[in-house]
């Protein structure tokens, strides 16, 4: 509906809430509508956690979803775990999982309580490569009320067209 039909990425939301219950993931959405129309840049992001009292170190969410988990690794000497991984730009929430305990890292970047209260670590993966005008697209549509363009509807479609199993 937000990328072919034109409806606003909120109305297309809450039309399909009404229709049937559902969890659309609205920032998925807006990352992957300005991939489409800007490209595919990964920025390199480091997770870290400092314990060496503890024995496995695990993170949940990021670009992998909730229900997968990718280990850290050990630098014993610094007693640090840690994860480098290339992401595409964007937002990305993430839990560490410490010895089977679900937690955050309270010196890295939180989200607010959501509306089942739970509290996330979060990422923003964005690329040094400074393109001014891909850059203020990706701005726009990632930010809060994101509109395209008849245009960018165009080439949303033709993108969507080259993918002859989505019909």
């Amino acid at each position: 509906m937000f990328w072919v039909q034109g409806y606003k990425l909120g109305d297309a939301h809450d039309l399909l809430l009404n229709k049937r219950p559902c969890f659309p993931k609205i920032d998925a959405i807006k990352s992957a509508t300005a991939d489409i129309l800007t490209g595919h840049r990964k920025k390199l992001v480091t997770l870290t956690w400092k314990d060496d009292n503890c024995s496995t170190v695990e993170v949940s969410g990021l670009d992998i979803g909730w229900g997968q988990r990718i280990p850290l690794k050990l630098d014993e000497e610094h007693g640090l775990w840690t994860l480098k991984r290339e992401l595409l730009e964007g937002c990305y929430e993430y839990k560490y999982i410490v010895d089977g305990e679900w937690t955050c890292n309270e010196h890295e970047l939180m989200t607010s309580p959501n509306k089942d209260g739970h509290v996330n670590n979060y990422v923003q993966a964005v690329s040094e490569d400074v393109d001014i005008i891909n850059s203020a697209v990706r701005s726009r549509l990632t930010g809060d009320n994101p509109v395209i363009t008849k245009d960018e509807q165009l080439k949303i479609r033709r993108f969507l067209e080259t993918y002859p199993d989505l019909e």
